[in-house]
């Protein structure tokens, strides 16, 4: 009986240790990836008041020199650093940029990447919950900083070539995984204007 009662508490414990331990390292990595946020904006002050960088032990595999960008959905409350590349340390730390696409807040199609239900964070596991004109603001390493508006949502493979394709016009393409990494889910953004217009029209979400 009691070798059966040990047994029963170490399933429970072992039960207790596998929902909490994913939940701390979530929580862990949100505090790490809003620390390189804060950094990167409070970088901006430190030039301007030409005061000397401390210099700072890196988080993990990155530093806030590593972060390129910021990125805001603020209906989605999502606020996460952007990386250069989507390789599994950038996706683990926040947000990646698409190394062949266009730039921040450039001209071209500039196509971000984030992980979906990861382990690490949130991320963009809530960008299929976006609706046509919800509002993403973008701001690179320069601190120029562009707002745009969801113009079309999609469902489509993990090879479509709409997701990359090259544009003459500014647009931002969000994307993450969906139907258990199958497919991806992808938002098309286009800039507002200073009239607070989009240059475009929202569309509903598309299904391949």
């Amino acid at each position: 009986m009691r070798k059966n009662g040990r047994s029963a508490v170490c399933f429970i414990l072992l039960g207790i240790a596998i929902v909490v331990i994913p939940f701390l390292l979530r929580m862990r990595r949100e505090q790490d990836t809003q620390m390189y946020v804060k950094e990167f904006e409070e970088e901006e002050h430190e030039e301007k008041t030409d005061k000397k960088k401390d210099s700072k032990e890196k988080f993990s595999l990155l530093s806030k020199e590593d972060v390129i960008g910021i990125i805001e959905i603020p209906d989605l409350n999502i606020k996460y650093p952007i990386f250069e590349g989507t390789g599994n340390t950038q996706l683990n730390e926040g947000i990646g940029h698409m190394t062949e696409t266009a730039g921040l807040c450039g001209k071209g199609n500039c196509v971000l990447a984030g992980h979906n239900g990861s382990r690490r964070g949130v991320y963009f596991t809530y960008l299929g919950n976006i609706e046509a004109g919800t509002r993403v603001k973008l701001t690179n390493k320069k601190r120029i900083t562009h707002e745009y508006m969801a113009q079309e949502m999609r469902v489509v493979s993990p090879y479509d070539e709409w997701v990359t394709e090259e544009s003459e016009d500014e647009i931002l393409t969000l994307f993450t995984c969906a139907s258990h990494g199958t497919r991806r889910f992808v938002v098309k953004c286009v800039p507002v204007t200073e009239g607070g217009d989009a240059d475009g029209q929202p569309v509903q979400a598309g299904r391949d």
